[in-house]
Formats: structure tokens, C-alpha cells, sequence
């Protein structure tokens, strides 16, 4: 696959294509963690393969093309490196030493300090430091929810807390538990403020009706600004 491109670039975004060979007869993209993802067959060759790696290059760069300038920032999950929220800068700082256990701080200040085992990988320090941040934020989820409730719905509601998901932005189960997706901390605020309704009008339709949507209305008449941002700008949530 090292003929091929593994950045596209749109206007000042960029974005990472990781191919790879798959043994079933499709071959697909997505894009997903803030990559191309491109599965290839291991039967489509020469210029069939040309081809259809092409084809999907030019749909991910018109995905790319639609994305807002700076409307993500994108966190960077490296020594020395920061993730900025809507409330909060974190510092990573970094160790490496030749023990098995991992262990992960949160100081004063929003530093985080990682101690790694040496052949640690990036998925590793990812979770650990995702893990910390949300217990950081969940006051402020919550705050934002509540908020959001007493003035627009009024209704009763179990648990809400943040989760690392990628499949969705927020989910509200029959037992009335929120969930919001992490990274909807790294989208502008009143995206995050957005799926929050979403959500808790939830409490009061649950489904996706004409009068559900009217609830979200209700509550934030800009909403299908926010639902645009998504579709266009989502996937570099990751």
C-alpha cells in the first residue's frame, strides 16, 4: 500500500488514511477516530484496486471539504502535550520505567502525570488519560444538565455521566441514565449544550417523533445548526 497516499489534505485540513487487507470480497471506507479507514480486498488488484482506492479518496475529501475551520481541537495524547475542554487545559507529563503496573495523576493545575511501562502503546496512555478527564468533568456534566433541565424540561432523571464512545454523541435508556460522548468536549460548546437536550427531551419523548423534535425545538430553536455541525464535523471527534 506505500504507492498510495496516507494524508489527504483539504484546505488547511489534513487527515490520516491507514490502508488495509481484508480477505472478504467487499472492499469499504469510513472514517473513524479522525482517520480514513480504507479495507481492501485481498482479490482486488491492479487498476480495479487503483480504482476504488481513488474513489475513495475523493468521498473522504469531500467529507473533509464540508469541515468548519477551527471548530475542533484536537487533543494530543503525548508527553508534553495538552487537551483543552471547554473548561479546562490539561498538561500531560510522561514517564516511562521498567515496571509492569501503570499509574495515572491528576495534580493541581490540570497535570496529568502518566508512569508507563516502557512497551506501553498510545491506546494505553489514551485510556488512562480519557479515564482521568471524565472523572474531572463529570460536575461539570452534570452541571450542564441540570441546568439545561430545570429550564426547559423540568423532568426526573437517573444517572448522567460521560463515556468513551465513538458509535454516538449521547444515548437516554428507558431506566432515564444519560450518557454523553466524551468527546464532545473537543466540539464547540453549544454542540455539547445540544446533544445534552437532545437527550433530555428524551425524558419526555422517547423516539424520534415530530413532537420529540418539537421539544428540542422548544428548548433550543438553533438546534438543526448544531445537527448540521455534526453530520459535517463529527468524525473529527474521533
Amino acid at each position: 500500500m506505500l504507492d498510495y497516499p496516507n494524508i489527504i489534505k483539504v484546505g488547511k485540513n489534513s487527515m490520516k488514511v491507514n490502508y488495509k487487507k481484508v480477505n472478504g470480497l467487499s472492499s469499504s471506507v469510513r472514517i473513524h477516530k479522525a482517520q480514513v479507514q480504507v479495507s481492501l480486498s485481498k482479490f482486488l488488484i491492479g487498476k480495479r484496486r487503483d480504482k476504488t482506492i481513488a474513489k475513495f479518496l475523493k468521498w473522504a475529501e469531500k467529507r473533509l471539504s464540508k469541515v468548519s475551520d477551527n471548530t475542533v481541537i484536537t487533543p494530543v495524547y503525548k508527553d508534553a502535550g495538552k487537551i483543552i475542554t471547554h473548561n479546562k487545559v490539561y498538561e500531560l507529563n510522561v514517564f516511562y520505567y521498567n515496571k509492569d503496573r501503570c499509574r495515572s495523576i491528576l495534580k493541581d493545575g490540570g497535570v496529568i502525570e502518566l508512569f508507563l511501562p516502557v512497551d506501553a502503546d498510545d491506546n494505553k496512555l489514551q485510556e488512562l488519560v480519557e479515564k482521568l478527564i471524565i472523572k474531572d468533568q463529570t460536575e461539570y456534566l452534570q452541571n450542564v444538565v441540570n441546568e439545561l433541565n430545570q429550564l426547559y424540561f423540568q423532568e426526573k432523571y437517573n444517572r448522567v455521566r460521560f463515556k468513551r464512545i465513538s458509535s454516538r454523541f449521547g444515548s437516554c435508556s428507558s431506566k432515564k441514565n444519560i450518557n454523553i460522548a466524551f468527546r464532545l468536549l473537543f466540539a464547540p460548546k453549544e454542540v455539547f449544550r445540544y446533544v445534552c437536550v437532545h437527550e433530555l427531551a428524551h425524558l419526555k419523548e422517547f423516539n424520534h417523533s415530530k413532537r420529540f423534535w418539537t421539544i428540542v425545538e422548544d428548548a433550543m430553536p438553533e438546534y438543526k445548526e448544531c445537527e448540521k455541525w455534526l453530520r459535517e464535523n463529527g468524525f473529527l471527534l474521533g
